[in-house]
């Protein structure tokens, strides 16, 4: 499971929109959004596709350790 830091993100729609990305990359991804902690922990998709999905869509992603 990868885990990354996204500052920009801030709304629902924000959450939607990396859902939905994300899902291109894979249909079985499993993708956990926190928007208080700014987080995203992504399941069944390497750390680098996502964040190559991420910036696609306008975000600066920063892999967590």
């Amino acid at each position: 499971m990868g885990v990354f830091r996204i500052k920009e993100m801030n709304c629902k729609h924000c959450e939607k929109a990396i859902q939905i990305e994300l899902a291109k990359g894979d249909p079985t991804v499993k993708v956990d959004v926190d928007l208080k902690k700014k987080t995203v922990k992504v399941e069944n998709l390497a750390d680098e596709r996502v964040l190559f999905l991420l910036k696609e869509i306008g975000y600066n992603p920063e892999k967590m350790k």
